[in-house]
């Protein structure tokens, strides 16, 4: 998760050539649209799994070609682990 090539990302449309080109060394394209998804949606107010459709939505549109349901899964998998450490963390 969290692949190198997204932090020199400057807009969604640079996110889309990375899926579109295969996605990185060492991510496919739906852990690219997956990773993309969650650090988007993981600063919201109120994250959750249509966060997360929305967000992948928004790169199909613009593009880019993966498999939704599977970067969905990767998505939404990290997103329940970072709600439950942090939910963990604040002892409760």
């Amino acid at each position: 998760m969290n692949p190198e090539a997204l932090k020199q990302a400057k807009s969604i449309e640079d996110v889309v050539q990375i899926i579109d080109n295969g996605g990185t060394e060492s991510n496919s394209p739906e852990e690219v649209a997956a990773s993309y998804a969650y650090l988007t949606v993981i600063k919201k107010e109120n994250p959750g799994k249509e966060a997360l459709q929305i967000e992948l939505r928004k790169l199909i549109e613009e593009g880019a070609i993966f498999d939704y349901a599977l970067a969905l899964e990767y998505a939404e998998a990290w997103l329940i682990d970072a709600l439950n450490k942090a939910t963990a963390s604040q002892g409760l």
